[in-house]
């Protein structure tokens, strides 16, 4: 199994260690349950001044990078609400261990709405609105905290 985040994006990450150490904590604890690596892709933002347009051309680089035969989660603020359970067992159960597991994350003006049935599957953080640099984080902090949940580590409580 593989993982991988692609996102749209312009500008570094200044939460960079903390990516860094929870992308090597997967690993780690990832090998348990078959996880070969977890890897991010930047796709580069649109430089288009109207919102639709860099709207429509951010979202068709997403879907360029939607695989068959993966597991395609678009995170999306309109999608399905799950805790840290229900998400773990969510992208364990649907993968079956075997399946990439491909997650997107659109730009800051989300994506374009007529693409969003390409992907298999919308998964929501909550109605909160999250900054770019910020979500990344969090994100892999709930793909470790899946990944501990299935081996009955302790890290969730």
């Amino acid at each position: 199994m593989l993982i991988v985040i692609n996102f749209i994006s312009n500008q570094n990450n200044s939460f960079n260690e903390t990516i860094i150490d929870y992308k090597k904590r997967i690993k780690i604890i990832g090998k348990n349950i078959g996880l070969k690596d977890i890897l991010l892709r930047k796709i580069k933002h649109s430089n288009k001044k109207n919102c639709n347009e860099r709207k429509q051309e951010e979202t068709k680089k997403l879907v360029e990078q939607i695989q068959k035969g993966s597991l395609n989660i678009l995170l999306d603020r309109k999608g399905l609400n799950f805790n840290s359970l229900e998400f773990s067992e969510y992208i364990f159960d649907q993968s079956n261990f075997t399946q990439n597991v491909i997650f997107f994350i659109g730009g800051s003006d989300g994506v374009d709405r007529k693409y969003c049935k390409k992907f298999d599957n919308i998964i929501s953080f909550g109605d909160l609105t999250w900054p770019h640099m910020m979500f990344k984080m969090m994100l892999l902090e709930q793909i470790y905290r899946s990944i501990t949940i299935i081996n009955k580590h302790p890290y969730h409580k």
